[in-house]
């Protein structure tokens, strides 16, 4: 049940990405709000339930995007493992931390998929890719870590004021 919110909250996020966010490009790219949310949620949960949500979220886009079905899941996974491992070592109170790591998420996850991509037979331009869409894309990312962190902050703080009130 703890995975049902996170699920649609990546959902929302797909439709998002295939409806609105193309009108808010910003140098060329789109941002990418299912690694965005992926980041936020292992950061705060750890690396198996950063794992296994970045899966599901692969998976979502996979399934979206019809093909190179595993790809993205394969990627996301390991991309929710790796900034899961940031839980134990990283003050969950400093906004800077999700940011960081998305951007580092963003490029690592990128090249992942580059590499996989390569792997598997598909032709892409590495550097192209790396310094026109990756790079960007991890910069517009990054930014909006920090703004969705410091709103979860914002609303986990008004949680326990109102829990500590009884109202």
């Amino acid at each position: 049940m703890q995975f049902l919110g996170p699920v649609l909250l990546g959902l929302a996020g797909l439709i998002l990405e295939a409806t609105m966010l193309p009108a808010l490009k910003m140098a060329g790219v789109k941002a990418d709000l299912l690694t965005v949310f992926l980041t936020i949620f292992a950061f705060l949960k750890g690396a198996p339930q950063g794992a296994a949500m970045g899966f599901i979220y692969g998976l979502l886009e996979d399934f979206y995007l019809a093909k190179f079905i595993g790809l993205n899941a394969l990627t996301r996974m390991a991309t929710g493992y790796l900034v899961g491992l940031s839980k134990e070592w990283l003050n969950q109170d400093n906004l800077l931390g999700p940011a960081i790591l998305t951007f580092l998420a963003t490029i690592g996850q990128g090249f992942l998929f580059l590499l996989v991509g390569h792997l598997a037979g598909f032709k892409y331009p590495w550097l192209a890719g790396l310094l026109t869409v990756i790079l960007p894309m991890a910069f517009y990312n990054a930014g909006l870590a920090l703004v969705g962190y410091s709103f979860y902050q914002g609303g986990a703080a008004w949680g326990t004021r109102k829990r500590k009130t009884g109202s």
